[in-house]
């Protein structure tokens, strides 16, 4: 539930004002309210437009007021200019500024909660959809469990799969998770690699039960030989799956790497015969159906 405003840490302060210095957008004379930046810059904005969009400053100005005094009273806010300019051009209409990344949003989103101010995150909520900001899909998906976009979570969840969650470069990002929201990313991640696994060892691939049995590893022409070079390369697939469990470096480049060469080179040893051992088209695109087949994005939203 939002707070009041008599309950928030950095709620309204009202002072006389003194030598007053207005953010240009913000300056008009018929505004009845004036609202202070932590940092001193000064807002003119009509009490009309805040009552109606947000339900803490509509509270705020039900409570008893102090005395009309001879100067302009101003509401002081702990948000630095910045921030009260974003959130104050989306409230009121005007112009949104050049919003590039999560630094440049994250405090707005904050402001609007603290508020209770919805269209706020409404509008970043679309933006979220812009490149600038799918490039940074944890902070994406910690916005939209926070804020219960679901869409957005599932979207978000899907883009993390070209992320090895394992790396030191993501850790602040999913600290900054709740744990429902960390565990739902972490299983989509596992899940992935432990379904990859699992068809690998399934037909049309060789299961465990053949690469076991040395007996029945034998050419069409009856000459025996090892599944090694198969064994390799499913261990390395497995292993670049774990780094990158979307999948698409084994999907595209597969037949680039060293290991892929040499299982695909792997012939019988018999010179009359000298048939391949794999049949390098059908499983590339069995590989390539295996990875398609795997979850893509978290069942359901978190909580």
């Amino acid at each position: 539930m939002q707070a009041g405003p008599e309950t928030q840490n950095s709620s309204m302060v009202v002072i006389p004002s003194a030598d007053p210095s207005y953010h240009p957008l913000f300056s008009m004379e018929d505004a009845d309210v004036v609202l202070s930046s932590c940092d001193g810059t000064l807002f003119r904005v009509p009490s009309a437009t805040l009552k109606m969009t947000s339900s803490w400053f509509r509270t705020m100005f039900k409570l008893p007021q102090p005395p009309a005094s001879s100067t302009t009273d101003i509401i002081t806010l702990s948000e630095d200019s910045v921030t009260l300019e974003g959130l104050l051009r989306m409230v009121c209409g005007i112009v949104i500024p050049t919003l590039t990344c999560w630094d440049d949003v994250e405090p707005i989103l904050y402001a609007a909660e603290k508020y209770d101010m919805p269209g706020p995150h409404s509008i970043i909520r679309a933006l979220a959809h812009t490149p600038p900001f799918l490039n940074e899909p944890l902070r994406l998906f910690a916005a939209a469990c926070r804020y219960d976009w679901p869409d957005e979570a599932r979207l978000a969840s899907t883009l993390s799969l070209a992320l090895d969650l394992a790396d030191p470069l993501y850790r602040p990002d999913l600290l900054k998770l709740k744990t429902s929201a960390l565990l739902a990313l972490q299983d989509l991640h596992r899940a992935r690699l432990a379904g990859f696994r699992a068809r690998l060892s399934q037909p049309p691939f060789l299961t465990d039960v053949q690469m076991a049995d040395g007996s029945g590893q034998r050419c069409r022409c009856g000459e025996p030989f090892d599944y090694g070079a198969w064994r390799e390369l499913k261990y390395a697939m497995e292993r670049e799956l774990e780094r990158r469990p979307k999948g698409d470096t084994v999907r595209e480049g597969l037949e680039e790497w060293h290991v892929a060469k040499v299982c695909w080179a792997s012939r019988c040893r018999r010179s009359a015969c000298n048939n391949n051992v794999y049949d390098v088209s059908s499983t590339t695109r069995a590989i390539r159906d295996a990875i398609d087949s795997l979850p893509s994005a978290i069942e359901a939203p978190v909580e």
